[in-house]
């Protein structure tokens, strides 16, 4: 009796040494098949043929919406529309209807969207070439000869520029340009109804040692600009900004720099509420993702790097970014083919993609990312899909 009694504990005393021994559940690896843990996010669904895909957009609070933006590219001019914004369900890949913007009069090289205050703001980057051609010497390419003509813009209608749309469609309620900006990345909306742009902008970086000798130099840049006249009563006279009834906001900028509240070459950002308000940016060159502060001067909130993944990688050219209601944050790490989730004070969550596509292939060339507190929509514009994933 006393023999079969030890017998038996012995039994279960090698049972229970065996429950999370071995193999560590749920998060285990048996035969190099990993076994999700079960807050991680599955494969719903693979949205194919979504060609010149480039950007996504859930508009938060009630009655959310899922926009994409498409740009199929092409060497035309501006009256030439390369790309358009379409509405979808949440559920399968069927568009609402036809283009929710005529392309024909608005979209001629589009390439990120934000929305606030039931508008649609469309960062159409335009075509600096096109826009600087000279008539007289056909080219875009300043003459460096003496008495030549400068590096003007020619024709504004193939400059960048934001343009407003109602969350409806229709015709365009406004746009403007600001010509200090080289290039542009990235746009953003907030609460308020100001709109952010990210890129390289253009400045005249004057000698110390003579201050008769300015240069031009390229430099990172978020600008914010407002609705309306600089000063009341007064029409604007920005010759950065011709015809535009927005200005530049002055009282805030984010530089160009490595540290948490700048930037080198920002991409794509979104504004969110979380912290006060801040803009969460893919700070491409700097390999890193930054939430800054939008009210008052450099301050940085989080930054992230991707190092604090189980495999400690670092971003390699994040592009994508995203911040859900609860204030998570998104990181499309396009470098890597892989998407992050952090929580507001940049402490690594999971994996996003860590399940494959509906043909078993993982991401090739993520480039953005639209998410609420469940569902990730995500660009992949190698395989011309959108993933389509949620948090179990």
């Amino acid at each position: 009796m006393r023999r079969a009694l030890l017998f038996l504990i012995a039994i279960l005393t090698g049972l229970l040494a065996g429950c999370g021994g071995r193999f560590k559940l749920p998060t285990e690896r048996k035969f190099a098949a990993v076994v999700p843990t079960a807050k991680s996010y599955e494969h719903l669904s693979t949205w194919k043929d979504m060609d010149g895909i480039r950007d996504l957009l859930i508009t938060q609070g009630q009655g959310a919406q899922l926009f994409m933006l498409f740009n199929h590219g092409g060497s035309l001019g501006p009256s030439i529309p390369r790309g358009e914004v379409r509405l979808y369900p949440f559920t399968v890949n069927v568009p609402i209807g036809s283009p929710i913007f005529d392309p024909l009069r608005s979209l001629f090289n589009p390439v990120a969207i934000a929305s606030a205050q039931t508008r649609l703001f469309v960062l159409d980057e335009g075509d600096s070439c096109m826009a600087k051609l000279d008539p007289l010497r056909n080219t875009c390419e300043p003459d460096n000869a003496r008495n030549g003509r400068p590096s003007i813009i020619w024709d504004y209608s193939a400059t960048w520029r934001v343009r407003e749309y109602s969350i409806t469609g229709g015709d365009t309620v406004s746009t403007f340009t600001d010509t200090t900006f080289s290039v542009v990345n990235g746009i953003a909306a907030d609460a308020a109804g100001n709109v952010y742009v990210a890129g390289i902008a253009v400045v005249l970086d004057t000698l110390s040692t003579d201050q008769r000798i300015r240069t031009r130099k390229f430099i990172s840049r978020i600008y914010r600009y407002t609705r309306g006249p600089r000063y009341a009563g007064i029409v604007p006279n920005d010759r950065n900004m011709p015809g535009a009834n927005w200005h530049r906001d002055t009282t805030w900028v984010v530089l160009d720099g490595r540290g948490t509240s700048s930037v080198e070459d920002p991409h794509h950002i979104m504004w969110t509420p979380v912290l006060g308000g801040a803009v969460f940016v893919a700070d491409h060159d700097n390999d890193k993702a930054k939430l800054i502060g939008t009210n008052d001067l450099e301050v940085g909130f989080t930054k992230v790097d991707g190092s604090e993944t189980p495999t400690g990688t670092s971003f390699s050219g994040p592009e994508g970014v995203a911040v859900d209601e609860a204030g998570y944050l998104y990181v499309v790490d396009r470098g890597n083919q892989r998407v992050l989730r952090y929580d507001t004070y940049g402490t690594y969550i999971q994996q996003v993609n860590v399940e494959r596509n509906a043909d078993n292939l993982p991401l090739l060339d993520p480039i953005a990312l639209a998410v609420d507190n469940s569902l990730a929509y995500v660009a992949d514009i190698g395989r011309a899909q959108v993933i389509r994933y949620q948090r179990r």
